[in-house]
């Protein structure tokens, strides 16, 4: 049976000599109100920037678990990069989205501004989908966090963002040629995902 696998961003760096690593007080609470995890229990560990850990439950001090780090490794990058720039869903789907895509493998999720979006998530929406990226990394096993960017941004900026690849998802029949060969050598692919109401002639002319 796999140890359980907690989100642990202060991970100390392999080279030095402190071996502890506390988890924070949601971690904690998990590990101790729902897996009811004793010390002396073994844990997975990692930082979402591809550290990963093998530690020990050592003890429970102020609420906190506190971890002893047994063994590290850190997890090189897959390639390429995934960076989804999507206009954000009604309701439930928002929540969806953001969990597929990170055990889907996506990089970066920035939420877009489109001319017809019908969502603009507050900070809190934002701040909850970063949550739920993480409750995903746990699951699947992921070294490295889908990134959530903290703020819309327009789709006019994203469009100019640097990839090997830019796609976008519209409605119609579009031909795409040697797609396969591009994605292969790709270092950095970016899809853009528009609204329920589909871009508008004016977004699709200015990304093609």
């Amino acid at each position: 049976m796999a140890a359980p696998r907690f989100y642990c961003p202060n991970l100390p760096h392999p080279r030095l000599s402190e071996r502890m690593a506390p988890l924070d007080e949601d971690q904690s609470r998990h590990a101790r109100k729902v897996l009811r995890l004793q010390p002396g229990e073994p844990v997975d560990l990692f930082d979402g920037k591809g550290m990963m850990a093998r530690a020990t439950l050592e003890a429970y001090v102020e609420g906190l678990a506190v971890c002893r780090i047994r063994e590290m490794a850190e997890a090189s990058r897959p390639r390429p990069t995934i960076t989804v720039a999507s206009a954000i869903p009604k309701g439930g789907r928002a929540d969806d989205m953001v969990n597929h895509l990170s055990q889907l493998g996506c990089d970066r999720l920035i939420p877009l501004k489109t001319a017809r979006s019908i969502v603009e998530p507050r900070e809190t929406k934002l701040d909850r989908f970063a949550k739920a990226a993480v409750e995903a990394g746990k699951q699947s096993g992921r070294a490295y966090l889908l990134e959530v960017e903290a703020a819309m941004q327009p789709f006019e900026a994203v469009v100019k963002l640097d990839a090997d690849v830019k796609l976008i998802a519209a409605i119609g029949e579009y031909r795409v040629d040697e797609l396969t060969a591009a994605l292969r050598g790709a270092q950095h692919v970016l899809v853009l995902v528009g609204p329920e109401g589909d871009w508008t002639e004016e977004e699709l002319a200015l990304a093609t």
